[in-house]
């Protein structure tokens, strides 16, 4: 019983910076402690070109071009980790049909080595009965969790070939993230169904802890889940109330955002997901999702109302023996957009689209070396973005990013 405890006393300080000691505990089980994760390290090239130059944008939403010459980002070569973690997770047998459940995932940054908080990542305590599960703590939301299971080559985000950086992630405007659709919310309360056969359901819940004014910045994430032989498909509604993803990304047209004047937002996100597996050992996997960004009680020609539609389609194929392939292609709309008063207010520019291909080599069923690339395309006032180790704020408007990467990805 010593020896466990300094095991697991060993996990955590892995957990928390020393690395190797992580690395070194791969498939330890410590009681009903089970220890896991996955390591992908990469080594990245990115470059951007393309971004409008000078001038007015095109839509009254977008920022204004950089300077001539200034919007474009050289070559630059990283070695990136993405969102490598490590995790503990376990169960206790409560009687009566009753279990508690918990996990505790923290980042790890392989490539700079930087401390990170425990439980930066899907952390929670629940109980898990005849009514389904409950959960609290700081989770991925419903729409996020059920919307891209396939992903690419299994990263469904924090890299820059996921489809999120253009089907949920942010307004195509401004540099705020404030809008984003593909969120882990801390403090919120989860909940799943019981299995009614091959249909779940899912609700969630984050409070708005400290209460600004008379506003409620809260959240609403709800889905459900049918899966039935090589089918599955999905449904998730998620709402944001007092985040102002329209005005943070539109300051030429912004609401005040201190709840003065009764001036309030809701952006809501619709996204329908179907998954299908063949027997040729592919999997193709669609995405199409509606966003609406809307202000209440604001000034005459203040931003009142965007919404577009964005969509995404994933083909995964594995090959006779160890090779496996994917391409992927995403999209989002200019979309409309309104002022208040019925001022005039144009979207041109604002749509974007991604490539994405991949590629791995299993060297066994845990370790595989992958080879990744993508291009993202915007257009002239759009600032979609998909780079790591670039501040939202260089990426001008119309920019459009290539990038490569070779990696190693280790699952334990």
């Amino acid at each position: 019983m010593m020896f466990q405890r300094k095991l697991l006393v060993a996990a955590v300080a892995g957990a928390l910076g020393a690395g190797a000691t992580g690395a070194a505990l791969a498939q330890t089980t410590v009681g009903n402690v089970q220890i896991y994760g996955r390591l992908y390290p990469e080594f990245t090239v990115a470059k951007s070109s393309g971004a409008t130059a000078g001038g007015a944008s095109s839509s009254t939403l977008g920022r204004a071009p950089f300077a001539a010459g200034a919007g474009d980002l050289k070559s630059r070569n990283s070695v990136d980790a993405s969102n490598s973690r490590i995790g503990f997770r376990g169960t206790e047998n409560l009687g009566g049909g009753l279990s508690a459940i918990w996990q505790i995932e923290t980042q790890v940054a392989l490539d700079s080595g930087a401390s990170g908080m425990l439980a930066s990542r899907r952390s929670f305590v629940g109980l898990r009965g005849g009514f389904g599960t409950v959960r609290l703590g700081n989770m991925d939301t419903v729409y996020k969790d059920i919307g891209d299971p396939l992903g690419i080559l299994g990263i469904s985000s924090g890299n820059f070939v996921s489809m999120s950086n253009v089907i949920s992630s942010r307004v195509p405007f401004g540099t705020s993230s404030a809008g984003s659709f593909h969120l882990r919310r801390a403090s919120s309360i989860f909940y799943d169904s019981p299995n009614f056969g091959g249909l779940q359901l899912h609700a969630q819940y984050g409070p708005d802890e400290i209460r600004t004014g008379n506003l409620d910045a809260d959240l609403w994430s709800v889905g459900a889940v049918y899966k039935r032989g090589a089918l599955e498909a999905s449904l998730a509604h998620e709402i944001h109330n007092d985040l102002f993803a329209g005005s943070n990304g539109a300051p030429a047209v912004a609401n005040p955002t201190a709840g003065a004047g009764g001036v309030h937002s809701k952006d809501r996100s619709t996204r329908l997901m179907v998954l299908y597996n063949f027997a040729s050992k592919a999997k193709v996997q669609v995405n199409v999702a509606t966003v609406e960004y809307t202000e209440s009680g604001g000034a005459a020609g203040k931003f009142e109302e965007y919404k577009n539609n964005r969509w995404s389609l994933t083909w995964e194929q594995q090959w006779t023996g160890p090779w496996r392939t994917t391409v992927a292609y995403g999209n989002s709309s200019e979309g409309s957009c309104s002022l208040v008063g019925g001022a005039a207010c144009t979207t041109n520019g604002l749509g974007g689209n991604m490539l994405t291909l991949g590629a791995d080599y299993s060297f066994s069923r845990r370790t595989k070396l992958f080879l990744l690339y993508a291009k993202l395309n915007n257009r002239d006032a759009a600032q979609l973005r998909n780079l790591e180790n670039v501040s939202a704020s260089q990426v001008a408007p119309g920019t459009d990013i290539t990038q490569y990467a070779l990696g190693i990805r280790h699952d334990f």
